[in-house]
């Protein structure tokens, strides 16, 4: 998995915070569907499809020992820009993680951690700009709740590899209309 973050070296907080949930835009777009998503581990009926399904009504739980871990895997090189997770502590308490790792790399067995993170009763969306390690739950809670992970990528060009014009240039957008 390929990271694009320009932005490393000049950040100040390594993630934003906000409750209106992330969406794509015009710059990027949710690849989390083109992925394979693994967790370390996970109660019945509180999996991957709940993490991934909208609803912040319901939930991720874990069910094992700590660290917990979702691996988010593609099957070819992907430009990922950030992972946003949303985390509710009036809701989930102590199930609420309070250390994330963030972890990049090619494969599963060289991941780096390039980010770690230390969040105090968090509630809302966690803009992070990749594997999320929970190392620890609030009040040292054994299992945890993630109520809504999504994954950005950039937006590629649509004439990518094309001749088309650039329909942005002042040559062209001079004229009003283009037959």
């Amino acid at each position: 998995m390929h990271i694009e973050n320009p932005f490393y070296s000049s950040i100040q907080t390594p993630y934003t915070q906000t409750n209106i949930a992330p969406v794509a835009n015009m710059q990027r777009k949710e690849i989390g569907d083109q992925a394979i998503w693994t967790l370390s581990s996970a109660k019945a009926g509180n999996g991957v499809d709940q993490l991934r399904d909208d609803n912040l009504n319901t939930f991720w739980q874990s069910d094992g020992t700590q660290p917990h871990n979702i691996t988010i895997q593609f099957l070819k090189k992907m430009r990922v820009q950030e992972v946003a997770l949303y985390l509710d502590f009036k809701q989930d308490e102590s199930y609420t993680p309070n250390k994330l790792s963030i972890r990049t790399g090619t494969n599963i067995q060289d991941m780096k951690e390039v980010q770690f993170i230390e969040l105090k009763e968090p509630y809302g969306w966690y803009v992070f700009a990749l594997k999320t390690k929970l190392l620890n739950g609030q009040e040292n809670g054994k299992d945890t709740h993630i109520r809504q992970v999504k994954i950005f990528g950039p937006r590629e060009k649509q004439n990518q590899g094309l001749s088309f014009p650039d329909f942005k240039t002042p040559e062209i957008t001079q004229y009003a209309s283009i037959r």
